[in-house]
């Protein structure tokens, strides 16, 4: 299968495009700049430079595709912009008869809000007043994208990523020169988790199955949670910092992502366990936090 991957250089892109070539697909990867081309040449990924917004750059490579991933950007208007220069290029460039555009998207497990009880699968209510602002603009794009007549959409939530480069966990391993650690929220807080090795193979599985999940929202997340003292302690244990200098503090106002961070999701991958056969494999972030750490220590030497 042919796959363009907006992103493809990024922090899931580029994990995501590696299992995809693995398999033996051809990925293209778009990039603002040419840069980017030697990293994504020494992954066999044909590079693409041209500017995500504007169709004229990348549009020739839509006309035989297979499948779109966009991970591109995460910004609300960014995000519709290009599902619908993808949507309106495709009806243009593709010819009559030629199979409907798969279109993967990546949403967020903050829409089920903050609830330290009830589990939640995709089949879950959503509700507005429950999420965290970073959040509440979400169901709305993801609606409009399954929707869609002209390509068939899947959406893809993805939790709290770690491992590589460590994601959202930089914030917490950037702390290990302090000697104490201040995390968001309050005890007896979990998280949703999912290793990006193991995300990648869920896209994977995406791409080649796509016909089972189509029009589908598709949770990205471990079978289990986890508990929030639990990593910081572990962690702390692991770089020699005393439990009694862990502690938890109100997010800041003006950072809707540390908002994010003080709710509890209890998740279950329900569709890509039962339609997809998918089944992550990597350690909890607690399990592997030493390996972990060592990754994003050597991912911020060399930057």
């Amino acid at each position: 299968m042919k796959v363009i991957i907006f992103g493809a250089s990024g922090y899931v892109g580029l994990p995501v495009a590696n299992a995809l070539v693995r398999n033996g697909h051809v990925v293209v990867g778009v990039t603002r700049t040419a840069s980017k081309n030697k990293l994504l040449l020494a992954n066999e990924i044909i590079p693409a430079v041209g500017d995500i917004f504007d169709p004229a750059t990348w549009s020739a490579h839509l006309v035989d595709a297979d499948a779109v991933i966009s991970l591109a950007s995460g910004n609300p208007e960014d995000r519709r912009t290009i599902f619908k220069a993808i949507e309106s290029t495709a009806a243009t460039v593709r010819l009559p008869g030629t199979p409907k555009l798969v279109f993967i998207a990546t949403s967020g497990t903050w829409v089920y809000g903050d609830d330290r009880s009830a589990i939640r699968t995709e089949s879950s209510p959503l509700e507005i007043s429950k999420m965290p602002l970073v959040a509440r603009w979400r169901p709305a794009i993801d609606k409009e994208m399954v929707e869609s007549t002209i390509l068939d959409c899947i959406i893809v939530r993805c939790c709290m990523c770690y491992g590589r480069a460590g994601s959202l966990w930089a914030m917490l391993f950037s702390q290990a020169e302090k000697g104490e650690i201040s995390w968001m929220g309050t005890p007896g807080g979990s998280y949703a988790t999912i290793h990006v090795d193991d995300l990648a193979e869920l896209f994977l599985l995406v791409v080649e199955k796509s016909h089972l999940v189509r029009g589908l929202v598709v949770n990205a997340a471990n079978d289990r949670t986890e508990s929030v003292d639990g990593i910081l302690k572990a962690f702390a244990a692991h770089i020699g910092i005393p439990l009694d200098k862990i502690s938890y503090r109100a997010p800041n106002p003006k950072n809707p992502v540390e908002e994010a961070l003080t709710i509890t999701t209890k998740l279950r991958p329900t569709l890509a366990r039962t339609l997809l056969g998918w089944a992550p494999r990597k350690a909890s972030m607690m399990d592997g936090i030493a390996t972990y750490y060592a990754s994003y220590k050597a991912v911020a030497s060399s930057n």
